[in-house]
């Protein structure tokens, strides 16, 4: 072989390996990173929308004996029937139990389509997973047995308060309590809410905390009555906003597109505000009033 030829072949070779390493990016690893199927394609190849719901936690989603009920049940059915017009087609939607443990990591595994779980929109959630714009609201205090005396958030500085596992509420009450100067409480975690609502009726604790619609109604539910004549009573300051946001996979713009469209169409519907009222409005176990919360639409054209 001439000069010319191992010159056109040695060209040739440092082109190809070029354009390898242009046209597919290549993984920590040096494996090309195979590229699996968006979620709608998913859903409308199988017409099947899987939803990811608690089910331990009234209003939101709870067994009535063996019925599944609560505000996210709702939500998700409705949601549901919008997606079918988004998607032009068929969805067989199947409700799947998650936990406070699973209700993120089962959306980064695809082993739910998206998830309604009274799940607060967080910064550190967010790096996980995506989520829609907010479809509930609220805040959260600390309940506490008023037969020791009436008590606001300041009165449980060095305190020991009980939360759900999982739940946001250790770092934000803790942020708070940094924030105005005092003493940080002692948090202890339970199970379930109402372990640990039992713990403070049982005087284990000094207060317990959640989203206040969830401590108060499982409270009601165990028949314990909460609101001024007591035993229980919920502190008038909260230490923390709670936006319940629908989580989906990361990076996939376009399924969160469509359940963000599915939730502004109830909104502009008026279905969304009577799913609301059923489970917050006034005749409601937990009144949680709308005021100035409300959903902005995208402008369609």
């Amino acid at each position: 072989m001439n000069t010319k030829s191992f010159l056109f072949v040695g060209i040739a070779s440092i082109l190809m390996l070029v354009n390898l390493s242009c046209s597919k990016p290549q993984s920590k690893t040096g494996a090309i990173p195979v590229q699996t199927p968006r979620t709608i394609d998913k859903i409308k190849s199988s017409n099947k929308l899987i939803v990811g719901v608690g089910m331990e936690a009234a209003p939101f989603g709870y067994k009535n004996g063996n019925k599944l009920v609560g505000f996210d049940i709702d939500i998700a059915k409705a949601v549901t029937k919008k997606l079918e017009k988004i998607l032009k087609c068929k969805l067989n939607m199947e409700f799947r139990a998650v936990t406070d443990e699973t209700r993120i990591s089962w959306v980064q595994t695809g082993e739910v389509n998206m998830s309604l779980c009274h799940t607060n929109i967080t910064r550190k959630r967010d790096a996980n997973i995506d989520f829609s714009v907010p479809y509930g609201w609220d805040g959260k205090g600390v309940m506490y047995d008023l037969r020791k005396g009436h008590k606001d958030l300041k009165d449980f500085q060095g305190k020991t308060i009980g939360i759900k596992r999982s739940s946001s509420s250790e770092g934000e009450i803790q942020a708070f309590f940094k924030i105005n100067g005092w003493k940080p409480v002692k948090l202890k975690q339970y199970d379930s809410h109402i372990a640990g609502i039992k713990a403070l009726m049982d005087g284990q604790i000094d207060g317990f905390t959640d989203d206040n619609s969830i401590i108060i109604n499982t409270a009601m539910k165990a028949n314990y009555n909460v609101g001024k004549k007591g035993p229980l009573q919920v502190t008038k300051t909260s230490y923390s906003p709670t936006y319940f946001g629908i989580g989906v996979p990361e990076n996939d713009s376009k399924w969160r597109d469509a359940v963000n469209y599915a939730l502004h169409d109830l909104w502009s519907s008026g279905e969304f505000q009577k799913i609301y009222d059923k489970w917050f409005g006034p005749k409601s176990m937990c009144p949680i009033p709308l005021e100035g919360n409300k959903m902005e639409p995208f402008v369609e054209g």
